[in-house]
């Protein structure tokens, strides 16, 4: 049992019940060890000495047996209050235990070396009732408040219980029963109530991973055999042999009837988990292929859409512009609507071959040296006749005179400062304004590029998931319902590729929001050398 308790304490030191456990069994084995030399001894001092320890430590035994079974039936700790109540009796014990109300005299009368126990000793028992009792009381509380159909957890509650009650039923009653008949050999058939308890944690162990062991249950059991075993060899009449023997006989049978389902189970679980694992190596494998065809697909029809549709778009141009005559008002109204859409098409069509050419690894990168501010003041003037189209006034607030060098893609950059002001135009309703800032932190070493909206603004539950592929805040909907949900996603992934991100921030729904493009800064702006990622 001291075995069993420092393996699972040394498994969990810090949980509660690990310690409980070790100090429970800790406690019974020194109550055996005490019992031991009783039998052992031909001293009335060792006697006196070892029989005052027993009625000392056998209420401890108790008490954290109790302990015990609260944290393991409720997973929590005592309330301190009643924790500090139920301790009491353990200190009045501590108190009277070694005086002459624990032990009142020795006898010598026979060859049997025995004390008289006091007043002292009947309390104990008392106590030691009073324990297994709350234990009782705590079982049938965590039994009933289990969930009818929870069947497992029930079945636990009435294994541990029943386990536990039955090893401190039999040590007290054995106990008891030896002293008021004098007959000292009973009180060591009280002793097999351990083997029993722990038979029933060895099973909670094996069967329902309690305190997250798995094979420590049949060491339990193979553990309790083996020391039964021994006992043979110091049992001195058949009587006492044939207990033994008849309890090991019911040991065996449960050890033979665990490990057997065990290790059947064990088979079956192994052949499911290979049976498993082919089946999903082919399908992981078909998922490939499949992802593939579809990267392919993805990329061969945008292309053959991007080619018609960029015909389509220059002759609605060349239409509007008059080469092909003159064109009424109403025409022309029309043309724009479709002129829009088709750049909107193109756009999502852009939009899904960067996508599969990320996804194919096959996005490329031109690095060089060039200023940050530089490249948003000249989107910032591309997309100002955008917003005046709209009303939205668009303000630049660039560094100075200092520049921002950064090593980029000139062209991909572009494209990301472009989607954030886009995406800015699209979400920011009548006439409200857009700042485009730029920054540098020289002691971070890094560039910054705002964007600033005062638009429908983005939930802190929205920001968790804009960045995914297809995704779009709940209220974006409301104000565009042309966005792919890619535009974003595609722009993180490239400022990553080229050591830099993308952040959001927002108050929340209806208070606008603001993007930042992060850049780290080369040698010439940074006086450091940022190392870049190769491509």
């Amino acid at each position: 049992m001291l075995f069993i308790g420092t393996y699972i304490l040394l498994t969990g030191r810090k949980e509660l019940p690990n310690q409980l456990l070790f100090l429970m069994a800790l406690c019974f084995s020194i109550w055996i060890f005490g019992d031991l030399v009783l039998w052992a001894t031909e001293f009335p001092s060792y006697t006196m000495t070892f029989w005052s320890l027993l009625v000392l430590i056998e209420p401890f035994v108790y008490f954290f047996a109790m302990y015990f079974a609260y944290v393991f039936l409720f997973k929590k700790d005592i309330p301190t209050g009643l924790l500090i109540l139920f301790s009491i009796p353990l200190w009045v014990t501590v108190v009277i235990a070694p005086t002459n109300l624990g032990l009142t005299g020795f006898s010598l009368e026979d060859c049997e070396r025995a004390a008289y126990e006091g007043m002292g000793a009947t309390y104990g028992y008392v106590i030691e009732g009073f324990y297994t009792v709350l234990i009782l009381i705590y079982a049938i509380t965590a039994f009933l408040r289990a969930k009818s159909k929870d069947s497992k957890e029930r079945i636990k509650i009435l294994i541990f219980a029943s386990s536990i009650i039955l090893f401190l039923v039999s040590f007290s009653l054995g106990n008891i029963l030896e002293v008021f008949t004098e007959n000292w050999y009973i009180g060591q058939y009280g002793l097999f109530g351990a083997p029993v308890f722990l038979t029933g944690l060895g099973y909670l162990i094996l069967k329902y991973k309690t305190f997250n062991l798995r094979l420590v249950g049949a060491q339990v059991l193979i553990t309790a055999l083996w020391f039964l075993l021994l006992s043979l060899l110091f049992v001195r009449t058949i009587e006492s042999v044939r207990v033994v023997v008849a309890v090991t006989l019911v040991l065996v049978t449960l050890v033979g009837i665990l490990l057997i389902r065990g290790v059947h189970n064990e088979v079956k679980q192994k052949q499911l988990a290979q049976k498993l694992a082919t089946e999903l190596a082919g399908a992981n494998a078909r998922l490939e292929r499949l992802d593939k065809m579809k990267s392919e697909f993805v990329s061969i029809a945008s292309h053959q859409l991007r080619s018609p549709l960029t015909s389509v778009r220059g002759y609605i141009s060349m239409i509007m512009e008059g080469s092909y005559g003159e064109v009424p008002a109403k025409v022309k109204e029309v043309l724009t609507h479709v002129s829009d859409a088709s750049r909107h098409m193109a756009l999502s069509i852009e939009d899904y071959l960067n996508v599969s050419r990320i996804e194919a690894g096959n996005m490329k990168y031109e690095i060089t040296d060039y200023d940050l501010k530089k490249l948003a003041e000249e989107v910032v003037v591309e997309l100002l006749p955008v917003g005046e189209k709209k009303g939205i006034k668009i303000e630049l607030k660039p560094l100075t005179t200092e520049t921002a060098t950064v090593k980029l893609d000139i062209g991909k950059t572009r494209q990301i400062v472009q989607n954030l002001i886009d995406n800015a135009l699209k979400y920011t309703q009548g006439n409200g304004s857009i700042t485009v800032s730029v920054r540098k932190d020289v002691g971070k070493k890094m560039a910054y590029v705002d964007v600033t909206d005062q638009g429908i603004g983005i939930s802190a539950e929205g920001i968790q998931t804009l960045f995914q592929k297809f995704e779009r805040a709940k209220n974006a909907n409301e104000i565009n319902v042309t966005g792919t949900g890619l535009g974003l996603y595609i722009a993180r992934t490239m400022a990553r590729e080229m050591n830099g991100d993308i952040t959001v921030t927002s108050p929340g729904e209806g208070k606008g929001s603001t993007f930042t493009l992060s850049m780290p800064l080369n040698g010439i702006d940074a006086k450091w050398g940022a190392p870049f990622r190769k491509i």
